[in-house]
């Protein structure tokens, strides 16, 4: 009797041991939630810094005049 107490122990043990593991990746911690209204606004992706250049807009106006507009662009 006291053989199949120690072996229904030691199952019981193993059963929690080997169950442990698998909620432990599905449960985030409280340091890497977030606030749901949080929102990281990103510049650039991949390490990469935008390259920009300024690009003249030639327009004419009403009148027939040449306006040149500078705009900067970035991609």
């Amino acid at each position: 009797m006291r053989n199949i107490m120690i072996s229904a122990t030691i199952a019981a043990l193993s059963l929690v041991a080997f169950s442990a593991p698998a909620f432990a990746g599905r449960m985030p911690d409280a340091a890497t939630m977030r606030p749901a209204g949080l929102v990281d606004l990103a510049t650039h992706y991949y390490g990469h810094k935008p390259k920009c250049f300024w690009k003249k807009i030639r327009k004419y106006d009403y009148y027939g005049n040449l306006i040149i507009k500078k705009v900067k662009v970035c991609h």
